[in-house]
């Protein structure tokens, strides 16, 4: 029999384009010749330029492709006028995967921020024991091992049907079983959540995946949706983590041999970059060597390249030009700047293909 094709979700506003196309190529990059591909990217109004921009994305692979679909009606009258917080309401598209593509049995969701190092259609493909979705535990659970303490918002769910925090799970990325969704009529109770809470969640739809869903989720290995780096940091973590599924993270950390990495935070690497903390320096090194490779939007790539490279190199070289005149431990900052600022930069100098 012909294996299925392998079908994505991905959901954008016109802002987050860039990381989209990084993101499909990466997938691109790792994909089988010998499978077959459909990306469906739910939008809200993108112009048809911005469509055949995503398009090149996926040049090169005749067996990848690219499909568009608006956000459903009926999810913008329930949000309509309502405070969605600190997200889109393209965010809450996922709630009605299972109406949008009423021909697929099987999907996976991909947020925007994740560079795939493995082929997705292992994850599709991955056993999810008869649930209807699966997906990579949060690292507030990983946070909450560390430090002893539930974070804020599994708190605040925790009365609401999510009462073990050790079950919450990062809806960046998921596996969904749509056929057992339509049968169990999921979407129904997901956006029945949502309209008798005009509060928006913490998390928004993470929060109502995690309620509607709550025990129900089959947990995937962590090195389909990564993003412990912070959390690795606790003292003690290691025994903590010791016969836990998050006992590989470390050396996954180690040794980059995740197969999807997720940006998560605030700071992203499209963004003005900062020596501050040590995961900027990560994301940079991670994600511009696949947007240099990337065919899509290259005008706003070059020109982000050569932006954050001039702001680096003219930090540089200040810190240069005042190193012989630092005196004792300023001169010891200021060459640790310098190092910094060096690395930075070594992820930018690559070639542009």
């Amino acid at each position: 029999m012909k294996e299925l094709p392998v079908s994505v979700m991905f959901a954008v506003t016109p802002s987050w384009l860039i990381p989209l196309a990084v993101a499909i190529r990466s997938l691109c990059l790792h994909s089988s010749p010998h499978r077959n591909y459909e990306l469906h990217i739910v939008h809200q109004g993108l112009e048809k330029r911005q469509m055949k921009e995503l398009e090149k994305a996926v040049s090169g692979y005749p067996h990848v492709s690219l499909g568009f679909s608006m956000l459903p009606e009926k999810l913008l009258r329930i949000l309509n006028g309502r405070d969605c917080g600190r997200f889109s309401p393209l965010t809450y598209g996922r709630l009605l995967a299972a109406d949008l593509f009423p021909r697929c049995d099987r999907l996976v969701y991909l947020d925007v921020d994740v560079l795939l190092n493995g082929d997705v259609a292992e994850l599709y493909g991955a056993d999810l024991q008869g649930a209807p979705m699966g997906a990579v535990r949060d690292c507030a659970v990983l946070e909450s091992m560390g430090t002893g303490q539930l974070p804020a918002h599994l708190e605040y769910i925790s009365g609401m049907g999510a009462a073990c925090a050790r079950l919450y799970c990062n809806a960046g990325v998921m596996v969904m079983d749509l056929r057992k969704m339509r049968e169990e009529e999921t979407e129904n109770r997901l956006l029945g959540l949502l309209e008798s809470h005009p509060e928006p969640f913490p998390y928004g739809d993470q929060d109502i995946i995690n309620i509607v869903l709550h025990g129900r989720i089959t947990p995937l290995p962590i090195n389909w949706n990564y993003h412990f780096q912070f959390e690795l940091h606790h003292a003690g973590m290691a025994e903590l983590v010791s016969g836990t599924e998050f006992e590989e993270a470390p050396s996954l950390f180690e040794t980059r041999s995740w197969k999807l990495f997720h940006l998560v935070g605030d700071y992203k690497p499209w963004l003005p970059p900062d020596i501050k903390k040590t995961y900027h320096r990560l994301y940079l090194a991670l994600w511009w060597p696949v947007a240099r490779q990337t065919p899509a939007f290259r005008r706003e790539l070059r020109a982000l390249y050569q932006e954050f490279t001039h702001a680096l190199r003219s930090r540089l070289h200040h810190h240069q030009w005042s190193l012989p005149f630092s005196p004792g431990r300023k001169f010891r900052k200021r060459r640790e700047k310098i190092k910094a600022l060096q690395r930075q930069l070594a992820v930018f100098d690559g070639l542009w293909p």
